[in-house]
């Protein structure tokens, strides 16, 4: 997995909030403009009464140009051909090894996008944006301005989580790079 998310303006990370019970995911709604690489989510997931395995997405220009899944791969592609929105990016979330005490697959998203175990996780949304995670006045987010900052709008909002060892690289607005998650821990 090698994948580029870019934040956007005017966001902020949500977590441990109560937004989800257990809630200990850190979460925002990036720019889906800026997505650009290979997301893989090997923690299987069980969506509407469909099981799929090893879900993999290459993302262009924001879209996922390239969908493939080593089981329920045609459910995938029909989910996300739902709207224009729906292969796009709505979440980036990561938990930290050491506050989730989930490791093993639930099959309930709650639990799973809240998975800890050895690595934590991160997980991806495609679909649709939280507008809470708005860094100013959420009830001066417009449909229009939300549209200009770059978040996502579709019907569907569908976690997909990766629970590898990884290592999450930001670059500052300085152009300096900073490690802040490696070995499912957030760094500072």
């Amino acid at each position: 997995m090698d994948i580029e998310i870019t934040l956007g303006e005017m966001r902020r990370f949500l977590g441990v909030s109560g937004h989800n019970i257990p809630s200990f995911e850190i979460f925002t709604s990036p720019d889906w403009r800026g997505t650009r690489g290979v997301y893989f989510a090997n923690l299987p997931a069980f969506r509407g009464g469909n099981y799929v395995e090893n879900i993999r997405l290459e993302f262009k220009a924001g879209n996922a140009a390239k969908i493939s899944a080593a089981k329920g791969e045609e459910y995938v592609r029909k989910i996300m051909a739902t709207d224009k929105g729906a292969s796009r990016l709505g979440e980036y979330s990561l938990t930290d090894r050491r506050f989730s005490k989930i490791d093993k697959f639930m099959a309930d998203t709650l639990f799973d996008e809240n998975h800890g175990g050895k690595f934590g996780n991160c997980h991806i949304a495609v679909g649709d944006s939280y507008s809470d995670t708005y860094a100013g006045d959420v009830s001066k987010l417009t449909k229009d301005k939300k549209k200009a900052l770059g978040y996502n709008d579709s019907a569907v909002h569908w976690d997909m989580i990766n629970t590898e060892d990884k290592k999450v690289t930001a670059t500052l607005k300085n152009g300096r790079k900073v490690t802040i998650y490696e070995k499912g821990e957030f760094k500072y």
